[in-house]
């Protein structure tokens, strides 16, 4: 993988960072996949992704990995065919598991420096991002890219200090119980929830092909800064 344009801004000693460095990718959907591209493209040698699902129809809008192509497969074997044919020589691990908070301590506790947090499952995202505290991680979490439009109102702070996101409310609630106040950097948006015209009593969130892709690369850029400056 060619670097001399990274080079340029990075110089030859934040290149060797990057790809010494070990980042974890959980969750490579809609905001997940953008960020593992990004974190690719980077030139991170080593790189771990999480995600049990498969890609179906309703990811095209949004999803870099989901094509017709791709239908019907898991998203961690297309995203790792698509990573190493844009870096033939990454080391990259695909675990095809469902993080749970039974399961945090063996395959997250005490193993990753540098982490995207792109899951939406609530418990599992808590005990994920109370793990990553506790281990010192640099991380970021990714809170609802869905029902918004304003690719403007994207943000970057400690969940203590979010608006305007349920998500990030919820979790921030949880994690309160948990006697965590601080220290959980998040990638959100203060644009109000877009109100849709579907029956009240469907849940199912809206999104826009951008405002996942958009939550992704911030994320991305942060963690590689992280380790430049490491």
């Amino acid at each position: 993988m060619d670097h001399s344009r990274t080079a340029i801004i990075t110089g030859k000693e934040g290149v060797l960072k990057l790809h010494n460095a070990t980042v974890a990718v959980f969750g490579v959907g809609g905001v997940g996949g953008y960020a593992l591209e990004a974190i690719v493209r980077s030139g991170v040698g080593t790189i771990h992704i999480f995600d049990y699902d498969t890609v179906t129809p309703s990811n095209i809008n949004r999803q870099i990995i989901a094509l017709e192509s791709s239908m019907g497969r898991t998203k961690c074997s297309v995203a790792r065919e698509r990573m190493l044919d844009i870096n033939p020589r990454l080391s990259l691990f695909a675990h095809e598991t469902r993080l749970t908070p039974e399961n945090m301590e063996e395959l997250v506790a005490g193993r990753f420096p540098f982490a995207i947090d792109a899951i939406d499952d609530v418990p599992a995202k808590l005990a994920l991002l109370e793990t990553l505290l506790r281990d010192g991680s640099h991380f970021i979490s990714s809170m609802g890219a869905g029902n918004r439009l304003d690719p403007a109102r994207i943000r970057v702070t400690d969940i203590g200090k979010t608006s305007n996101c349920p998500l990030a409310r919820s979790i921030r609630k949880k994690l309160r119980e948990r006697g965590i106040t601080e220290g959980i950097r998040c990638v959100y948006s203060d644009e109000t929830p877009v109100k849709h015209d579907m029956r009240s009593t469907d849940t199912t969130v809206g999104s826009i092909s951008y405002l996942p892709g958009l939550f992704g690369l911030t994320a991305a850029g942060v963690i590689i800064n992280d380790i430049l400056k490491g």
